[in-house]
């Protein structure tokens, strides 16, 4: 069972799912998975995010629009641009609100129902999140997702049966 940063990390790295860095003046590759906090679906996800493998969703936005538009860039930026999102926009119609992207080049439209002003659409963003693959038909990642003990959601961008192996290698009930 891997118990430490250290070890998750060089079996991330092992299993081709993140490349972290060497040591450096703040390593914490000794510290314990504690040291991300007492859960260890929240720690995965905020190590593989920090590592460049990850992306947390934060629902709590100032405006719906510039909300998705951060998030879609940042699953953007941890594909290394093998997924590309972009133009996302938010379109009011005769049947309720919608949102609407450019990814890998294709248009994709999604019904949204929000809630408040103030969080996005989650579950959307989980259902989409399915349909973000590298356009290269080679590559074998996908947006996994993780959550963790407070419900929080977060994606892990892998192939899925390496993460498989990282995820049940920490303990952790399989995404």
């Amino acid at each position: 069972m891997l118990t430490t940063v250290g070890q998750v990390a060089d079996r991330a790295r092992e299993l081709g799912i993140a490349v972290v860095a060497g040591p450096d003046g703040d390593d914490v590759r000794d510290q314990p998975l504690s040291y991300y906090g007492d859960d260890p679906a929240g720690a995965l996800i905020d190590m593989m995010e920090e590592w460049g493998a990850g992306v947390r969703v934060h629902p709590k936005v100032d405006s719906h629009l510039a909300g998705y538009q951060d998030l879609f860039d940042r699953f953007t930026a941890i594909s290394g641009g093998t997924v590309t999102i972009t133009d996302v926009e938010l379109v009011e119609e005769s049947d309720g609100e919608r949102i609407r992207m450019s990814v890998n080049g294709d248009e994709l439209v999604w019904h949204l129902e929000h809630y408040s002003d103030r969080y996005i659409d989650t579950l959307m963003v989980a259902e989409i999140a399915g349909r973000l693959t590298p356009r290269d038909g080679t590559d074998p990642r996908v947006f996994v997702d993780v959550q963790d003990t407070d419900d929080q959601l977060g994606f892990i961008f892998a192939d899925p049966a390496a993460l498989s192996l990282l995820i049940r290698e920490l303990g952790l009930p399989h995404a």
